[in-house]
């Protein structure tokens, strides 16, 4: 029987558990597994700017960024899964790489590395029951799902929602023992799923409305849908790639 809890921010990354799911519904994580969907094989995260964008010329390899919610000029394409479509569609998968600064999701992958933690995977709605069956096949005695939250230090309706779609996955496969938080997640997904309010309750809340009034409801909209990508995204080696259950 597996531990799973939820915690938040990069602080939540210190309670110690045999795998991490980092969670930031929008838009890294989703960004992240339809990446590697559309043939990218490796992706590089830098929670520094300056440094993703040299790093992103050394490699020759496009650069997906944004800054508190807004792309800069020096990046090749923004923090978005549909750019990421649209940019493979229009350029092709290049060498394969890519490089992805973000304010919240990259922060966590970034802390991640620092810490040396192992098994880290990286989750969203889209990916949810694909990371559920990856941390079963893991045999991991403990989960600890990070939440980015909303720029790093509010809370984050939509990640609290893919952390309970993550946790359904789960439970629906092997009896699993949970701490409050993950309790309370899985019983949010559950409730807002069922009346099919998953779009608009994301909408609603910080980062949606945030993304959909700049213009970026395609994103909002892309990683509001469940099970959608069978991806999930794991750091190997400092490196986010795809994972290949065993």
């Amino acid at each position: 029987m597996a531990y799973v809890d939820v915690s938040w921010f990069a602080s939540g990354l210190r309670r110690k558990a045999d795998a991490y799911v980092i969670v930031d519904v929008l838009r890294f994580s989703t960004l992240v597994a339809t990446a590697l969907l559309k043939g990218v094989e490796e992706i590089y995260v830098f929670a520094d700017l300056d440094r993703s964008v040299e790093f992103s010329k050394t490699i020759k390899a496009p650069l997906a960024a944004e800054v508190d919610g807004i792309k800069p000029v020096t990046a090749d394409l923004d923090n978005s899964p549909t750019g990421i479509i649209n940019y493979v569609d229009t350029y092709g998968v290049g060498n394969a790489k890519l490089v992805v600064r973000t304010t919240s999701g990259a922060l966590l992958v970034s802390e991640a590395i620092k810490l040396g933690l192992k098994d880290v995977f990286i989750g969203s709605l889209v990916n949810a029951y694909s990371v559920a069956k990856a941390l079963i096949s893991s045999k991991s005695s403990s989960i600890n799902i990070v939440c980015a939250g909303y720029r790093r230090k509010q809370f984050a309706i939509e990640d609290f929602l893919g952390a309970g779609a993550i946790i359904y996955g789960i439970k629906k496969q092997v009896d699993t023992s949970l701490g409050d938080e993950a309790i309370a997640a899985l019983h949010t997904y559950e409730s807002i799923a069922s009346k099919g309010k998953i779009l608009e309750t994301i909408k609603s809340g910080r980062g949606g409305s945030f993304l959909w009034s700049t213009g970026r409801y395609r994103d909002v909209i892309f990683a509001s849908n469940v099970n959608t990508l069978d991806v999930v995204p794991k750091l190997i080696d400092n490196i986010i790639r795809r994972y290949q259950q065993p």
